[in-house]
């Protein structure tokens, strides 16, 4: 029995008649066809059905059929019968043994409906399985008529339609050519599998405007909440020395290219694409725009091992260089560990600058020497000579001759083997002479200052120890010894927090304003 709003879409199903071809005889051929558009308020294509969630991107197939009910040898569920005027029938159209391939959590379908062997005037409803029944027809027909028509239908129940024939039986064919999907593997609104190879990408985007800056894709997280990410990459196999949540390359070689930049909510300072002095050429970048504090970073790395590695590859003999920045061994933290070659313009801050090297016989140990530290930047060579009849002359080595400042030579002379006094008749670079009341062997050591590096006062305007933030915490990663000379010279409380007397009178205060997180400007209502 038909409900008087069946009888009313009938009635407007006749009434508006889509553009549609006609087919004549019964010979419908599989071909493939324009999927109409669809998204939501769209003013082209069928939009007559349910709407599809916005962000949905369409999948091409190949033209496939999926249900012919003349046919007695589809497989069950999918060929005869024919449609019985009235009677709604479901297709499970993601589980078509002749159409495979199409995957669970289809949005949509772009299908193309056909009807042939028409017993009367009539229409055909198709919509979501489980779904309501649209209030306008997909395809409007007449007695002995075949016509066809495309329309993105939803997906229902498990991947389902429903088709109804009203009021006259039919014959109906579905065929399909592509589907809408938004989510294939929860909680991924869209994804692709491929097996693609060889430096393919499932996805590729390219922006082919090469007058302009522009980007091959974008990705933004709008959600405020802890762990949000505009992208996201993982490798998943737990194996495989060269894999990679993300990679990312520039072909560039000018200067200031990197290969990835991040940047910082606070930006960039000098501008997005402005040069930086110039950066060199980089594999990353990073930049914080934000006020000069302790608590600003261009990069910052966090390992329970490693915090940062750098690899220098030597061109000629290809072999390796590194050096970690933070690195933990277990039991101990350090600030910075280098192998290899670390090159420092300027001044190097350190509470002392210590070597080590393996233990020679304990390997749970490794020994531990500080440098020689003092005013003055120095330079020495050592030796042992031979005393023969009173006398002994030292060669200055050429090298040493192209560093040490000639009007500084020292020498320390020491006897070996007996008693002896010895007196340094004359230094410089044409020699050392040493005099000794007998023929003895004598241990050397000469010293000079660098010539291209003038000693300064020792005491100089404070840089690396005045408070920039105030916070307790600015300077709780020095030496406890540290601290007391600063709070007892009057830079810090007992606390640890910043004494705003001195920083007032040395104008620090000004420097510490000026460095503050900025405020946030109330948000309109």
């Amino acid at each position: 029995m038909k409900s008087s709003s069946a009888k009313s879409i009938a009635l407007l199903g006749l009434a508006l008649l889509f553009v549609a071809a006609g087919v004549v005889g019964e010979d419908v051929p599989l071909q493939n066809w324009t999927v109409p558009a669809y998204h939501r308020g769209s003013s082209g294509g069928l939009t007559t059905m349910t709407d599809v969630t916005q962000g949905i991107a369409f999948v091409g197939v190949t033209p496939c059929r999926l249900v012919d009910t003349r046919q007695a040898g589809f497989p069950a569920g999918y060929g005869t019968p024919a449609l019985v005027g009235g009677s709604p029938r479901n297709f499970d159209l993601n589980s078509d043994p002749l159409c495979t391939g199409i995957p669970a959590g289809v949005d949509a379908y772009s299908l193309n409906i056909t009807v042939t062997n028409t017993q009367g005037p009539g229409f055909i409803l198709i919509y979501p399985q489980g779904g309501a029944q649209p209030p306008v027809s997909t395809v409007n027909y007449v007695a002995g008529q075949t016509i066809a028509n495309a329309a993105i239908v939803p997906a229902g129940s498990g991947g389902g339609v429903t088709v109804i024939a009203g009021v006259s039986g039919t014959d109906l064919i579905i065929d399909i050519n592509g589907y809408f999907s938004d989510q294939f593997n929860s909680p991924n609104f869209f994804s692709v599998v491929s097996n693609y190879q060889f430096g393919g990408g499932v996805i590729f985007g390219q922006n082919q405007n090469t007058t302009v800056g522009g980007a091959g894709g974008n990705f933004e997280a709008l959600s405020p909440i802890n762990g949000a990410a505009g992208v996201f990459g993982t490798a998943t196999s737990a194996s495989g020395a060269f894999t990679f949540g993300g990679k990312f390359r520039t072909n560039s070689v000018a200067l200031d290219a990197a290969g990835v930049k991040g940047i910082t909510g606070l930006g960039d300072p000098l501008g997005d694409d402005t040069d930086c002095g110039p950066c060199f050429v980089a594999g990353v970048r990073g930049v914080s725009g934000g006020p000069q504090t302790t608590t600003q970073y261009g990069v910052i790395g966090i390992s329970r091992r490693r915090g940062v590695g750098g690899v220098l590859l030597n061109s000629t003999t290809g072999t390796l260089a590194d050096g970690y920045l933070g690195y933990w061994d277990g039991a101990n933290a350090f600030a910075g560990r280098f192998f290899g070659n670390v090159s420092i313009t300027g001044t190097m801050s350190a509470t002392s600058k210590p070597f080590v090297q393996p233990h020679p016989f304990d390997p749970s140990k490794e020994i531990k020497y500080i440098a020689i530290e003092g005013p003055q930047s120095e330079v020495y060579f050592r030796g042992t000579s031979q005393v023969s009849q009173g006398v002994t002359r030292i060669a200055v080595p050429e090298h040493f001759k192209y560093v040490a400042d000639p009007a500084t030579y020292s020498v320390l002379v020491t006897p070996v083997g007996s008693m002896a006094t010895v007196a340094v008749l004359s230094e410089g670079e044409d020699g050392i002479v040493i005099q000794a009341s007998r023929n003895v062997r004598v241990h050397y050591v000469v010293y000079a200052e660098r010539s291209a590096i003038k000693n300064p006062d020792p005491i100089v305007e404070n840089v690396h120890f005045r408070p920039e933030t105030g916070d307790a915490r600015e300077f709780a990663s020095l030496p406890d010894s540290y601290r007391q000379i600063m709070i007892r010279n009057g830079t810090l409380r007992p606390d640890g927090t910043a004494n705003m007397e001195t920083a007032q009178r040395l104008g620090w205060d000004r420097v510490m304003e000026s460095r503050k997180h900025p405020v946030p400007a109330p948000t309109p209502e």
